[in-house]
């Protein structure tokens, strides 16, 4: 293992704007110096205290080193684990070669693409992207509103795309479900705060608006809704206001729903044209990565290749949130 930087103590004291320029010089950094993916999740595990994989508690201790890694015990229920347990790097084969994979998915490579140029399987390339994915699912409970936002309701097709099925029911259950639609509640503010969220089959219910917009709206939000019921009667307690948007509503004036509207229907081209859609199951998982690009990355390949590796890095749960996902054969939807 290598180390990225020569001083981890002067690392860690540096302020949120030079830790950013850090970042953005991250990549060629790395190629310089040959380190990897897993020196970068060692360094990530001195910033943010790893996460015991057993009982989730952040109360740990080192414990000495396994095959080049750190390793840790935890105080709460004694579980012994590496610096990578459960992180997007978990047994990671080829480490030396993630780096470049997360530049060509911010390149906008395909699968296939990214397989030729690094040489690895389809199969593996579909694993590495989903694992990327999955951490940065996480980062939904870091979105928060401000002011006023836009809330309003994306309908897209169901979908099982690359599922292949074992048995005759199966199939003519996909069948059936693929008949339906599925809502996503889109929501963004005027300081550009943004989350979409998979709610369930065909439209979007009252109670999900508010359980979602319960821990996220400040006292003084003014929420911008549509002309539908499930909008209407919404129960949340700290709406300072809430004003309908009708097609009789005047389209000039402080509130309206098309920069809300803007970002869905960008959001559907993204999904549509780039990777011709997704499987239902992995929709949120693409729906964080369109919100990490609008939120944290420049849209600069290689500034934004530090950024996109220390995001991922950040989830000591990334790995289990995969398996969980590959496992299943439909997203859970009501």
């Amino acid at each position: 293992m290598k180390n990225i930087v020569s001083n981890l103590k002067e690392h860690l004291s540096q302020g949120k704007q030079i830790n950013l320029e850090f970042l953005n010089n991250l990549y060629n950094k790395m190629k310089l110096q040959g380190n990897d993916v897993v020196d970068y999740q060692h360094l990530k595990a001195e910033s943010v205290s790893p996460q015991c994989p057993n009982c989730k508690s952040i109360h740990i201790k080192k414990n000495g080193h396994q095959q080049g890694q750190q390793m840790y015990k935890c105080k709460n229920c004694g579980k012994n684990f590496r610096e990578t347990t459960g992180t997007f790097v978990y047994y990671l084969h080829k480490k030396e070669l993630m780096l470049d994979y997360i530049r060509l998915m911010l390149e906008g490579k395909t699968l296939r693409q990214c397989s030729k140029e690094l040489r690895i399987s389809l199969p593996t390339s579909f694993e590495w992207r989903h694992r990327i994915l999955s951490a940065l699912r996480s980062f939904e409970n870091n979105v928060n509103f401000f002011g006023i936002m836009e809330i309003d309701e994306l309908q897209l097709k169901y979908s099982e795309k690359g599922r292949r099925y074992k048995t005759l029911e199966e199939y003519l259950l996909a069948q059936e479900l693929k008949t339906h639609n599925v809502a996503v509640l889109s929501m963004i503010d005027r300081s550009g705060n943004m989350l979409c969220k998979l709610t369930g089959l065909d439209n979007v219910k009252r109670d999900q608006i508010d359980k979602i917009l319960l821990a996220r709206i400040s006292k003084n939000a003014v929420i911008c809704s549509p002309d539908n019921e499930e909008f209407k009667n919404l129960k949340t307690q700290s709406i300072k206001e809430k004003t309908i948007i009708t097609r009789r509503t005047k389209k000039y004036g402080q509130h309206g729903l098309s920069i809300v509207k803007d970002k869905e229907n960008d959001f559907a081209r993204w999904i549509n044209d780039t990777f011709r859609g997704v499987a239902t199951k992995y929709l949120q998982s693409y729906i964080m990565w369109y919100v990490v690009k609008h939120k944290y990355l420049l849209n600069r390949v290689i500034n934004d290749v530090g950024r996109m590796l220390n995001l991922a890095a950040s989830d000591w749960e990334a790995w289990y949130v995969y398996i969980r996902l590959k496992s299943k054969h439909r997203e859970k939807l009501t």
